[in-house]
């Protein structure tokens, strides 16, 4: 499978996923400015684990070095890390909830990083 077919796939999966998160995250979540942290943070989620998952799918079909795809990997972990502590400076600036906004985001994170290893094996 080619790495733009599985950025396609990853794409749509966590698409679903998000949706349902979001879904859940809003019965917990309920007043209006944490509904629109939701939905910043989600965005912003899809916007990320997206590259991340193309900077994986590049590692996985290069036979550059041993041990790259873990890097990339380690790569898109930290990637991650920066973007959720850069969301808190900015959630803060925006006067968004930051309990939801950052539950969210990380929640976001975490379920759509479940998938990355499934489709990235998948087509092999």
């Amino acid at each position: 499978m080619t790495a733009a077919k599985s950025v396609g796939r990853f794409a749509a999966v966590s698409v679903a996923i998000i949706i349902v998160a979001w879904l859940v995250l809003r019965l917990i979540f309920t007043s209006e400015a944490q509904q629109q942290a939701l939905l910043l943070s989600a965005g912003l989620a899809f916007a990320v684990q997206v590259g991340a998952f193309a900077l994986l799918t590049v590692g996985a079909e290069s036979k550059a070095l041993p041990g790259e795809l873990i890097i990339r990997w380690g790569m898109g972990a930290v990637i991650r890390l920066v973007v959720l502590v850069m969301f808190a400076v900015v959630a803060n600036a925006l006067r968004l909830p930051l309990d939801a906004a950052l539950v969210s985001l990380a929640t976001y994170f975490f379920l759509t990083m479940i998938a990355e290893p499934l489709l990235l094996n998948d087509g092999r």
